[in-house]
């Protein structure tokens, strides 16, 4: 046994109701060391190559890493073939989301390191988990239930102790961008995990621990607890801005620079306008207290409540992503409507920053005359308009009209619509773009991050080299990215070594070498499952021919993205990572990663260049 690991992962398969305790592979444990590359090494070794997303044999996948339930690892990581992610040709890619809250410390603290669900269940089901034990359960009193019932429901049932991760409506009816959530607005909102969930008719997983996590040093681990908190605590940053407005303050700050969305990613900047949604308006008008993480010594998400108003009363924890996307994206102008649509998304089980873009694409198209008030059953899409959202969102969470389409996101509904509309469809391989990171830049970052990013247009990728490995390593130890880049080499060295008993990173060096392991293998696995790069590492056509009018960059050389800069950027990542000029890693990149196992495999569906 490693410390720092409870040992084992529940394998549950739903078709034949069937709960197994599998022995976590140890080698795979120092090899790939959490979450992230975990799952995918258990992705490539279970899940036979071209299995669709609503297969019953697909996977999802829910897991902790080393420092879960220790210092602030809180982060709950989620792997699955995607209903969202896919190539230009439809096949479906890898889907990968992660959400903060409680849900993964408990997993561990009731023994087990990971949970692996496959196959159907004939009804709707959730899974308990308690102290070492697992069972399923019948779910269809909570079929067609909303994500804050679900919670209240299961909490009365089993315990008031209990965490939850649960889908709501929209991911019970397929909706290819439904996210999954935990305490009403903790949301793994990404690449429609919430749809995987809903096709094996699995309303929830239920987790209750007491148990000890095994560690190698309790007391060096307590006493860097303490460093470690302090450091958090007296960075200025994580000090005053986050605790006080947590990540909305970025609304302001992206329109200022003129990097964030406006009007579907035609513009950057929204002047004074920006500030009627943002964070001063939530902390004058809503906000009640701060709410955190399992361990989180800088709290940042602000809970708070409409208080006048047709939402009055309504609460919402609202966060710099989905904001932005549903207030300057859709232009907005109604603070306390951002808000309520907000907190209706995360009480139906919709990704609020795949809905906003998916809206905003519908907006742009009923303004071009694309789509007619017909085509959308009599909805006013205007930009900006509340109320015609919501009845929009209605249809798409049924499934009804209109929302049928718009349900699969803005890579199939632009293919059906056709119309050029395709080319102002803000996506990068079928998932929309999320803020954060990379933005509406248009140069390297959004290349880097949405291009290469082995599950298309999320935000939490990482604009460049750098950034990518630290995503990589916090989402494999389950630390939070903001809490990860406070911390050095030497921190997260002394964590794992005290937890764990070994050394995984001796240098900067060792820790870039871990996480481009993993960043190639899950290219490698979304390579074997159709990925071609040379096709599929694309950006909409927007960003080349529509320079940006407003804002600090308008008439400048950075309003718009240089297609030949574009392809001299793709060959810079390639060859950072040690891939060929199309896109595929090398064998010499796969052997230096101890990845030559899946040269094989690969072989069937690529050439593959020696160095």
């Amino acid at each position: 046994m490693i410390g720092g690991y409870a040992g084992k992962i529940l394998d549950i398969d739903l078709t034949n109701k069937t709960v197994k305790k599998t022995p976590l592979d140890m080698d795979d444990a120092k090899r790939f060391l959490g979450a992230r590359g975990m799952m995918t090494k258990l992705l490539w070794d279970r899940m036979k190559p071209g299995t669709t997303a609503f297969s019953p044999d697909n996977f999802i996948m829910f897991f902790t890493g080393p420092l879960t339930g220790v210092l602030s690892g809180n982060r709950t990581i989620i792997r699955f073939k995607s209903p969202l992610t896919a190539t230009s040709t439809g096949l479906n890619l890898m889907g990968h989301t992660a959400t903060g809250g409680n849900w993964a410390a408990e997993l561990k603290y009731a023994g087990f390191d990971g949970i692996a669900v496959t196959g159907k269940a004939e009804e709707p089901v959730y899974i308990y988990v308690k102290d070492g034990e697992a069972e399923i359960r019948n779910a269809t009193h909570l079929w067609g239930h909303s994500i804050f019932e679900t919670e209240v429901k299961l909490k009365e049932e089993i315990d008031p102790l209990v965490r939850v991760l649960q889908i709501g409506p929209a991911g019970e009816n397929l909706i290819r961008y439904a996210c999954i959530n935990q305490e009403y607005f903790y949301s793994a909102s990404r690449c429609g995990g919430g749809a995987i969930m809903g096709s094996k008719k699995l309303k929830a997983i239920a987790v209750r621990g007491t148990l000890d996590v095994p560690v190698n040093d309790v007391d060096n681990l307590i006493s860097l607890e303490g460093e470690v908190y302090g450091k958090l605590r007296n960075d200025p940053t994580e000090l005053y801005s986050r605790r006080r407005w947590g990540s909305t303050t970025a609304n302001i700050s992206s329109s200022d620079s003129s990097t964030g969305p406006l009007k579907n990613w035609k513009e950057a900047y929204w002047a004074d306008d920006v500030e009627v949604g943002g964070p001063l308006q939530w902390e004058s008008r809503c906000r009640v207290k701060n709410r955190g993480c399992f361990g989180c010594p800088t709290p940042c998400n602000q809970l708070g409540i409409i208080r006048e108003g047709p939402w009055a009363g309504t609460f919402d924890i609202p966060d710099y992503d989905s904001t932005d996307l549903l207030h300057p994206n859709c232009m907005i102008t109604d603070p306390n409507g951002v808000y309520a649509l907000s907190s209706f998304l995360d009480s139906m089980g919709l990704d609020s920053v795949s809905t906003g873009n998916t809206l905003s694409w519908a907006m742009e198209c009923y303004e071009k005359g694309l789509l007619t008030k017909k085509d959308l059953d009599g909805i006013e899409l205007t930009w900006g308009n509340v109320p015609a959202m919501f009845e929009m969102v209605r249809k798409i969470i049924r499934r009804e009209g209109i929302g049928d389409l718009l349900a699969n996101g803005v890579r199939i509904a632009s293919e059906k619509v056709g119309k050029d509309s395709d080319k102002f469809a803000m996506h990068c391989k079928g998932v929309e773009w999320g803020v954060g990171g990379a933005g509406n830049n248009r140069d390297q970052r959004e290349t880097f991050c949405y291009v290469m990013s082995d599950r298309g247009g999320v935000h939490l990728y990482g604009p460049t080299i750098d950034g990518q490995n630290n995503f990589a390593v916090a989402d494999s130890l389950t630390v939070c990215i903001r809490n990860m880049r406070a911390l050095d080499v030497v921190t997260v060295e002394k964590a794992l070594k005290a937890a764990t008993g070994l050394s995984y990173f001796s240098s900067q060096g060792d820790l870039d070498h871990f996480a481009h392991r993993i960043i190639i293998f899950e290219r490698a696995l979304n390579v074997r499952e159709g990925l071609v790069p040379d096709r599929d590492d694309i950006l909409p056509e927007r960003v080349f021919t529509e320079p940006l009018t407003l804002g600090p960059r308008a008439g400048t050389v950075a309003a718009i993205y240089d297609r030949k800069k574009f392809q001299e950027d793709k060959q810079t990542w390639y060859k950072a990572r040690g891939c060929d000029e199309h896109g595929i890693p090398t064998k010499k990149t796969l052997r230096d990663l101890d990845l030559a196992f899946a040269i094989p495999l690969l072989e069937k569906t690529a050439d593959l260049e020696e160095s």
